[in-house]
């Protein structure tokens, strides 16, 4: 006889104005759309906050989307698969909820920080399912200008071993983008030992591909680990390892990826689970585990509920993954620990 599953309804959507972050130079208003999902004296909480210019929803469709569905009940599966479980509690909206990612991510929380109450289990031992937590190393994001440097050198101190800078950004040409490189490569070896900290580059998808091969071969001298989705589409042979990002999005683009040969495939995959939500990550990490694909799970600015998701994801990976873009940022309200790896949460729930 199965067990029953567990039946949460679904509260109204609260507004709440979380102030701006600043990505990529542009400062971008941001709107959190928290929800409980309860059951008794039980209760889940998420939070939906998209990021203009990045999220594909907004915070007044979430909100619509939301509000349409208060009062629901969910009922999540006792048995499954998590990310199984997960996409069963949600198949009676899914079709709604693909409109708005953004409010399925939320769900998806509350579903998670509920269930793992329920079950006396971490948010990261309920999405494991019942395989042992992964160790997450720490990468650190640079800021866009003359900070660079100063920022690269205490991450590196703290024990960071991969600094991540965007390239490509408009208006820089490509000798101030390699004397800024060249500045973080001193600042890091100065301060942690020459070669001993790598940098991850992302071009989100800016490079042309006739230009790429080139661009990057030039670039490899700063002690290159990876640059995070380098051309749009599937680039052409590169000489340093690429990883897949914004690219995932797309399910036919993801079948394409699995469809190349090994040496053309990308070195790892990066899930945001704000964009792509929590069980289609799990779905595809254990595509890319299976591709012999590395991972790299990182936030998209979230709040601290989106937050906490990202990192309980990252431990319950099937494999180890590379440095995870889970530092703490200025979006956050509690003072998280900025460490060089995550330490493994004890308690039960997401928070």
């Amino acid at each position: 006889m199965s067990a029953a599953p567990l039946r949460l309804t679904l509260g109204a959507p609260q507004r709440v104005g979380c102030g701006t972050v600043v990505v990529r130079g542009t400062a971008r208003p941001r709107v959190a759309l928290r929800v409980a999902l309860t059951a008794g004296a039980l209760a889940g909480h998420g939070e939906a906050l998209p990021l203009a210019g990045f999220s594909p929803d907004d915070a007044d469709s979430v909100e619509d989307t939301l509000a349409a569905l208060a009062g629901s009940e969910l009922a999540l599966p006792a048995a499954g698969t998590p990310a199984a479980r997960l996409d069963a509690a949600l198949a009676p909206h899914a079709a709604r909820l693909a409109r708005t990612p953004s409010a399925r991510f939320a769900l998806e929380c509350a579903l998670l920080d509920a269930a793992s109450q329920a079950e006396g289990r971490s948010a990261a031992e309920w999405l494991a399912g019942g395989h042992a937590l992964q160790p997450v190393p720490v990468s650190v994001l640079l800021p866009d200008d003359e900070r660079a440097p100063a920022v690269a050198a205490a991450a590196a101190a703290r024990g960071h071993r991969v600094l991540k800078l965007k390239i490509t950004i408009p208006g820089r040409g490509n000798t101030d983008e390699d004397r800024r490189l060249a500045a973080v490569r001193a600042a890091a070896d100065a301060a942690a030992g020459p070669g001993t900290v790598a940098l991850r580059l992302d071009a989100n998808g800016a490079l042309a591909p006739a230009d790429a091969p080139a661009r990057l071969a030039a670039l490899a001298q700063h002690g290159v680990e990876l640059v995070e989705e380098p051309c749009r589409g599937i680039p052409p042979p590169l000489p340093l390892p690429w990883a897949a990002d914004e690219s995932l999005a797309d399910p036919a683009r993801v079948a394409a990826l699995l469809a190349l040969p090994p040496e053309r495939r990308p070195a790892a995959w990066v899930l945001k689970p704000a964009l792509l939500g929590l069980a289609r990550c799990l779905t595809l990490a254990d595509a890319a585990a299976a591709a012999g694909i590395g991972l790299i799970v990182t936030h998209a600015f979230d709040g601290d509920t989106g937050f906490a998701a990202a990192c309980a994801l990252a431990q319950a990976l099937p494999v180890p993954p590379l440095p995870c873009g889970l530092a703490p940022h200025a979006g956050l309200g509690r003072a998280w620990p900025d460490l060089p790896g995550l330490p493994v949460r004890d308690g039960t729930g997401l928070l």
